[in-house]
């Protein structure tokens, strides 16, 4: 089918990696159809292998710098020698907390110890590594407070999108060089597909740039107001089957 389907994980599908029974069976039958789909999120990849399997035909990872098809890497962004240390230096600055994301692996960097424990609670211990050793395509940034979030937005306005994980503490960010549209757009000519054939569902910040190269771009509910604003459609809340209703809205289904 010339159809290809891309979904942001949390606030979309679910939530702190549950994903609900709905959207599991939506997925299910867009594999019966024939679509394309593929999960496009901030996380990690090994993170959302674990969560989706074989259940897509692929995963936009790291925020658009990490491509999976068909259980297979088919393009890969690390951040250049240059770009790490410039992020590095930009964290000790605004005495940041983070954790970088490798292919299999996340960099714990100058965290403190609840924010370590729920990061092995998450990711499993044996993810979590000390070293700036390897590639890396992203990071999350973790802050104290509002002021301090404030802080970080500022250091941070030229370089990143951040989308704030719901007053948290915590953060991912999008490089604006390249983002998860710009994933979208490399996946687009690598199917020779056109925008008229491409819909994102999401519900964040970062989630723009998936509708920025897609035809159908579909808002949550519980969207902010930002991506409601650039929607070719806004449906019902992740959790009331907002998925299920806006495919069949776009006669998908």
């Amino acid at each position: 089918m010339d159809k290809i389907l891309f979904f942001d994980i949390d606030g979309t599908l679910g939530k702190h990696g549950v994903i609900t029974e709905s959207n599991l069976k939506v997925l299910h039958l867009l594999k019966e159809k024939g679509y394309k789909t593929f999960i496009c999120t901030g996380r990690a990849p090994f993170y959302a292998s674990r969560l989706f399997g074989n259940l897509v035909s692929g995963i936009i990872s790291c925020n658009g710098r990490y491509i999976l098809y068909e259980g297979k890497k088919l393009y890969s962004r690390a951040f250049t020698k240059k770009q790490l240390d410039y992020y590095v230096h930009k964290l000790d600055q605004g005495k940041l907390g983070a954790m970088f994301v490798s292919d299999d692996q996340a960099l714990k960097y100058h965290l403190d110890k609840k924010q370590e424990v729920n990061l092995e609670k998450e990711y499993g211990i044996e993810r979590l590594v000390d070293s700036l050793e390897g590639e890396f395509y992203t990071f999350d940034m973790f802050y104290q407070n509002q002021e301090h979030y404030q802080t970080m937005v500022e250091l941070f306005k030229e370089d990143l999108i951040i989308n704030d994980h719901g007053g948290m503490g915590s953060c991912d960010c999008s490089t604006i060089e390249f983002d998860k549209g710009s994933a979208i757009a490399y996946l687009l000519d690598y199917f020779h597909l056109d925008k008229d054939n491409a819909y994102a569902f999401g519900d964040g910040y970062n989630d723009q740039a998936m509708f920025r190269e897609v035809g159908h771009g579909i808002a949550m509910g519980n969207a902010v107001d930002v991506l409601k604003e650039k929607a070719t459609y806004i449906t019902d809340n992740f959790d009331q089957e907002g998925i299920l209703k806006a495919l069949y809205h776009e006669k998908l289904l």
